[in-house]
C-alpha cells in the first residue's frame, strides 16, 4: 500500500530536472539525496538541499493561506525550510473576527502541532497582510503594498473560490482579477524569483487530453473583467449560461480564463502554473488523514458515512484522479524552485500534478470507502453505510426518489407530528 501511494502522482518533467540538478550540486553523490517530505534531508545535516537553498533567506507572499491547501503550505514551508526569513500572509476579516484573531485561531489547528514541537516561535515568521482577493488590487493598503514590493521574492497565489455555482461576478473577481492585480504588483518587486499560480487540472476539462501547455481561453481576461464590471447583477445572471458555453460551471470558466493571464506574462516575470487534480486528505504528513473541508469526494464521503447519500449519478468505470494534499504541497514547493530554474531553460512552466501512473476508478474508490466505512462507522450515522454508483440517469432518478427523497419525507413528516422542525428536505 505504501509503495502504491508514494507513486500515485507527480510531474515527471519537474522531478527529473530536480534530480539532475541535485546530482550536479552533489557531484553525483546519489546517496546524499533525500526527498523533501522528511525533517532530516541530508545525511550531512549541515548541507542544504537545492530546494532548501532556494528558499533560504527569502520572504514569501501567500494568498489563500487560511484555506485547505494554504494552511498545509505554510506548515510545510516553515517546517521543511527553516532558513525562510518570513511569510507574508494575505488575510481578511471574516465573521466578526479580525486578522489577528483569525490567525491565532488558525494556529490552534492540530495541523501545526508538529511544527510547534520543532519551532515553538514559528509564528514570529508569519506577518499578516490585511486584504481581500474579491476587492480591487486585493484590498491591500499603500503601506503594506510598499512593504511587499521591497521584501517579497517568492509568491504562491493559492486563493480561489472553488464553488461550482458561484456567481460569475464574484468568481471573476477572485479567480481572475486578483491574479491580474497580484501579477501587476509583482512586476514592481526587484527581488522576485518565482511566482506560482495554483490552477486546477479541470480548468481545461473541455479537452480530451490535458497536456502541460496553454489552451485557448473561453474569453480574454480583460474583456471578462470589463464585462462583469459594466453589467448589473440581474442581467449578468441571465446571460451567464450563454457566457459559460460548454464550460460546466463558473469555477472551470474563470480558472481557464485566469491561465491566460499567466500566459500574457510569460517572459516578463518568472511565473508558472501548478495544476493539481482532485485534492484529498494527507497521506502521511504532518498528520495522516488530515483534512478540514467538505468539498468534492470529501463531502461525498461524509454524506455516505452519515447515511444521507445512498446513490450517486456516476460511471463507476471512469478513472478518478485523486492526489493526497501533502504530496500536492511537496510538488507545489518544488515547482516554485523549478519556475526560477526554467527562466534559464526557456521551458513552459506548467505542472500537471495528477495520478496518471497509478489511477483508480470510481468503483475502486467506492469499494475502499465502503470497506473502511463499515469497519469504522461514525456514531452520528443515521443509516447503515451502503452506497452505489449509478451510470444511467433514469435508473439513478428511481433510486434517488426511493432511497433519498422518500426516507427524508417520512422522517420530516414524523418530526412535524411530534412538533419538531423538519431537517431532511
Amino acid at each position: 500500500m505504501e509503495n502504491k501511494y508514494e507513486n500515485i502522482c507527480g510531474n515527471v518533467k519537474m522531478m527529473k530536472k530536480l534530480w539532475e540538478r541535485n546530482e550536479q550540486d552533489n557531484n553525483g553523490d546519489i546517496d546524499s539525496f533525500k526527498t523533501i517530505d522528511k525533517d532530516s534531508y541530508y545525511v550531512n545535516s549541515n548541507k542544504l538541499t537545492p530546494i532548501q537553498t532556494f528558499y533560504d533567506g527569502e520572504s514569501i507572499l501567500i494568498t489563500g493561506g487560511t484555506g485547505f491547501l494554504g494552511k498545509l503550505l505554510i506548515e510545510k514551508l516553515l517546517r521543511g525550510c527553516p532558513g525562510i526569513k518570513c511569510i507574508y500572509l494575505l488575510i481578511r476579516s471574516k465573521k466578526g473576527k479580525n486578522v489577528s484573531q483569525r490567525l491565532e485561531e488558525m494556529f490552534e489547528n492540530a495541523l501545526f502541532s508538529r511544527l510547534k514541537e520543532k519551532e515553538p516561535t514559528f509564528q514570529n515568521r508569519i506577518i499578516p497582510i490585511e486584504g481581500d482577493c474579491s476587492l480591487l488590487n486585493l484590498g491591500i493598503s499603500i503601506i503594506d503594498n510598499d512593504k511587499l514590493i521591497k521584501e517579497v521574492s517568492i509568491i504562491f497565489h493559492v486563493a480561489a473560490t472553488v464553488k461550482f455555482n458561484e456567481k460569475i461576478k464574484l468568481a471573476t473577481a477572485i479567480n481572475v482579477r486578483s491574479l491580474k492585480d497580484l501579477i501587476n504588483l509583482s512586476k514592481n518587486m526587484p527581488k522576485l524569483k518565482s511566482f506560482v499560480h495554483v490552477s486546477s487540472i479541470y480548468a481545461n476539462c473541455m479537452q480530451s487530453l490535458i497536456e502541460e501547455k496553454f489552451y485557448e481561453p473561453p474569453m480574454d481576461p480583460d474583456k471578462l473583467i470589463n464585462l462583469v464590471d459594466s453589467i448589473n447583477d440581474k442581467l449578468l445572471d441571465e446571460i451567464t449560461p450563454r457566457l459559460l458555453g460548454i464550460c460546466p460551471n463558473s469555477y472551470v470558466y474563470t480558472k481557464a480564463v485566469a491561465e491566460n493571464v499567466v500566459k500574457k506574462n510569460i517572459g516578463i516575470i518568472p511565473i508558472g502554473i501548478f495544476r493539481p487534480a482532485i485534492v484529498i486528505s494527507t497521506y502521511r504528513e504532518p498528520i495522516q488523514g488530515w483534512v478540514d473541508n467538505i468539498y468534492g469526494p470529501i463531502g461525498i464521503g461524509l454524506s455516505i458515512g452519515l447515511g444521507l447519500m445512498r446513490v450517486l449519478h456516476c460511471d463507476g468505470s471512469v478513472k478518478v484522479s485523486l492526489v493526497p494534499c501533502d504530496m500536492v504541497i511537496n510538488g507545489l514547493i518544488a515547482s516554485a524552485w523549478d519556475i526560477a530554474y526554467n527562466q534559464r531553460l526557456n521551458d513552459t512552466p506548467i505542472y500537471n500534478y495528477v495520478s496518471k501512473d497509478n489511477p483508480i476508478t470510481y468503483d475502486d474508490l467506492k469499494n475502499k470507502s465502503v470497506k473502511y466505512g463499515v469497519q469504522f462507522p461514525t456514531a452520528k450515522a443515521i443509516w447503515y453505510y451502503s452506497f452505489r454508483n449509478i451510470k444511467h440517469r433514469s435508473v439513478y432518478i428511481f433510486y434517488m426518489y426511493f432511497l433519498h427523497l422518500l426516507p427524508a419525507f417520512i422522517v420530516d413528516t414524523f418530526a412535524l407530528c411530534i412538533g419538531k422542525q423538519p431537517r431532511s428536505i
